[in-house]
C-alpha cells in the first residue's frame, strides 16, 4: 500500500491524493517499476552508464524518495546500462567529430588537445591514446591530438627576382602564385617582380595566391609618322623614343615611303620599326 490523503476540496474538483514517492533506487528496474505504480505514480525511465550501479538497477530518481506528490504524478528513474565499454576507434585521419562519435556514444570523456601541422588539415586527428582496438571506459584516459592547420607565416621578400626565382621562393614559404600583373617602369629590371599582394612581410595562411606585379619596361610610346622624312630624320626620331630604326633602302629619292609598325601605334620602347626608303622599281 501507500500512504495518500484525499481532502473533499480535491475529491471535489477531481484531483488526485498527495502521495509519498518511494524509495526505488538500487531497485532492479522492474521492481522500482512496480513500486511507483502501486503507489499511483507513473515510471519514466531513461537509461545511462555508470561505474558503480549494477546494470539494470536504479541509480537515480527524480523527485527524489520522500516528496510528496499528486498521485499519477510522474517520476523519472535512471537505470544503469553497466560500466561502459568500448574499443577506442582507428582515430588518425578522421575529423574530430567521427573520432569521438562511438567514444561519446559510450560516455567516454575525451581530452582533445590542437597542435600546428603543415601536413594535416584543420580538424584532423593526428595522433591518439590509447590506439586503435583498446578496450576503454569511463575510469580511463583517452587523447586525442587534432590538427590547428598550418600557422600563419610571413610573404616573402621576392623584389627584384626573375617570375621563376619568385615562384620558387613563394612555394619554399608555402604560398602559391596568385595573379601576374604587367606594370610600366622604366627604372626596373624587364620582367623583375616589382611588389606583392599581400605585402612581403604580411602574416598570411599557407597556400593563400600571392599576386605578383612585374616589371614590363617603359611604357608604351607612339610610333611617329615618318612618311616623307629623311632617313636620317627618320632614324633619328625613332631612337629619341627607344624604339629601333630598321632601313630599307630603295630606288628614288631619300624620304620615307612607307613604315610599319603605321603612324600612332602604340609600341614599346625597343620595338623594331620598319622604314622604306625611296620606291620600289
Amino acid at each position: 500500500g501507500f500512504s495518500s490523503t484525499l481532502n473533499p476540496l480535491d475529491a471535489l474538483l477531481g484531483r488526485g491524493a498527495i502521495v509519498t514517492v518511494p524509495d526505488v533506487s538500487g531497485r532492479p528496474q522492474p521492481g522500482a517499476e512496480a513500486d511507483l505504480r502501486r503507489s499511483g505514480l507513473v515510471p519514466k525511465v531513461r537509461t545511462s552508464y555508470s561505474l558503480t550501479g549494477t546494470r539494470g538497477t536504479v541509480i537515480s530518481q527524480t523527485p527524489p524518495a520522500g516528496s510528496r506528490v499528486r498521485e499519477g504524478a510522474e517520476v523519472e528513474v535512471v537505470v544503469s546500462r553497466g560500466l561502459n565499454r568500448v574499443e577506442m576507434p582507428a582515430a588518425v585521419g578522421q575529423t574530430l567529430d567521427a573520432a569521438r562519435a562511438p567514444l561519446d556514444d559510450a560516455g567516454i570523456d575525451v581530452t582533445v588537445t590542437r597542435e600546428p601541422s603543415e601536413t594535416v588539415p584543420k580538424g584532423v586527428v593526428i595522433s591518439q591514446e590509447p590506439g586503435p582496438g583498446v578496450v576503454v571506459t569511463a575510469e580511463d584516459e583517452v587523447r586525442l591530438v587534432v590538427s590547428d592547420g598550418a600557422t600563419p607565416r610571413a610573404v616573402p621578400d621576392v623584389t627584384g627576382l626573375a617570375l621563376e626565382g619568385a615562384a620558387f621562393r613563394l612555394g619554399q614559404a608555402g604560398f602559391t602564385v596568385g595573379a601576374v600583373s604587367p606594370v610600366d617602369d622604366a627604372s626596373a629590371v624587364l620582367g623583375s617582380i616589382l611588389r606583392t599582394d599581400p605585402a612581403a612581410g604580411a602574416i598570411a595562411d599557407r597556400d593563400t595566391p600571392i599576386a605578383l606585379a612585374q616589371a614590363a619596361g617603359a611604357p608604351p610610346v607612339a610610333v611617329p609618322d615618318l612618311n616623307g622624312r629623311t632617313a636620317d630624320d627618320a632614324s633619328a626620331a625613332l631612337k629619341a623614343l627607344g624604339l629601333v630604326p630598321n632601313a630599307i633602302r630603295r630606288s628614288g629619292v631619300d624620304a620615307v615611303t612607307a613604315q610599319d609598325p603605321v603612324p600612332t601605334t602604340m609600341a614599346r620602347p625597343g620595338t623594331v620599326v620598319t622604314v622604306q626608303i625611296g620606291t620600289v622599281g
